[in-house]
């Protein structure tokens, strides 16, 4: 079951221009260009304090759909610029941890779509907030192009808007993975067949720690679990830095989460006679595994019976029930014993009384 998840109010306030300046632009190409501010309180607008205070700097920004994918770290006073831009209708997100997307105004959906044409500046801004009760995805949701209205644009007199001294930070070289468009689930493994342990948000930009052979899953730290790890699909995320970094590791196996022994009620039967009685429980793996088990009955604290090890093959993370069959004892206390001593050591156990 996908876990509704809230988190601490962080948001972010872009204001991003795509401006003819009388900086010179190269023929045929665009220019998009804007400065990061941070809206401490969430508001989703900028008050004074706000416009006149610290920007956000180190924030990636990346520029899609028109040329190829590209990204910046916005500089010290929270500004990016890119030039030499095909005419067209581009797309533009941030990301930046700690930090969340939430709207944009106008509302255009996101990415934010911008259009590329020197002749025609423009201005628009993008917000980020807290992700509430959100659903986590492991694909990303596609958005048909129909969908996403552009902007009218208003042409601005070219001496009316100032022309930023820029300085840029070079793009990250350390591995980074974020949301695509939707908050993505983390499973314990590099699949579908695995459980979900966690979810990266939207906004949230984490360092790449491993993959496996074809690209295709990330493992993370788990953003929900100090100390643990798990699983991003690719299809689902974006990628910053060198990827030729990130070391490939073996598909890890699906472990043992669960073993129980259904509750057995106290028997009234005979002594000295053969008493039946039937115990049953049940394995659940958080992926694919293949598990050693067996069963064990003691009585009266030795041990009175024990099954051979049995293998159980899970194809993905599922629970499968066990029945061991009948078997037959005599008044006294019994303990019944459930064990699995592969991939990991997990048991569970029930007593009841068998008396005349």
């Amino acid at each position: 079951m996908a876990k509704k998840l809230i988190f601490p109010i962080l948001a972010i306030f872009i204001a991003i221009a795509a401006c003819s300046t009388p900086t010179p632009v190269p023929a045929g190409g665009g220019v998009v260009q804007g400065v990061v501010y941070a809206d401490l309180n969430g508001d989703g607008s900028l008050s004074a304090a706000e416009e006149a205070g610290p920007k956000v700097d180190n924030a990636t920004v990346t520029l899609a759909d028109c040329g190829p994918t590209q990204s910046q770290l916005t500089d010290a006073d929270g500004g990016f610029r890119f030039e030499n831009l095909p005419a067209g209708s581009c797309h533009v997100t941030v990301a930046k941890a700690g930090w969340v997307f939430s709207g944009s105004y106008p509302n255009l959906g996101y990415p934010f779509p911008v259009a590329s044409d020197p002749s025609l500046p423009s201005s628009f801004s993008l917000y980020m907030a807290p992700v509430m009760e959100i659903t986590p995805t492991d694909t990303p949701t596609p958005i048909p192009a129909t969908s996403i209205p552009m902007p009218t644009f208003t042409p601005i007199p070219a001496t009316s808007i100032p022309t930023p001294t820029l300085t840029l930070s070079p793009v990250p070289t350390t591995p980074m993975v974020t949301p695509l468009r939707d908050a993505v689930n983390c499973r314990f493994g590099p699949g579908m067949t695995y459980l979900t342990v966690g979810a990266l948000r939207v906004g949230e930009t984490v360092p790449i720690l491993a993959t496996i052979v074809d690209h295709s899953w990330w493992k993370i730290a788990n953003p929900l679990e100090i100390g643990q790890f798990c699983w991003v699909s690719a299809a689902a995320t974006q990628t910053f830095g060198d990827l030729s970094l990130v070391p490939v590791v073996p598909i890890p196996g699906g472990l043992v989460i669960e073993v129980t022994v259904d509750p057995m009620g106290d028997i009234v039967g005979y002594c000295h006679e053969p008493n039946a009685f039937s115990p049953h429980g049940a394995i659940t793996t958080n992926g694919p595994a293949t598990v050693v088990y067996h069963w064990e009955i003691w009585r009266n604290g030795s041990l009175f019976h024990a099954t051979a090890d049995e293998t159980l093959v899970f194809a993905s993370a599922s629970t499968q029930m066990l029945d061991p069959g009948a078997d037959r004892g005599d008044c006294g206390n019994y303990t019944v014993k459930l064990l699995v001593t592969s991939p990991n050591n997990k048991s569970a156990e029930q007593s009841f009384t068998i008396t005349g």
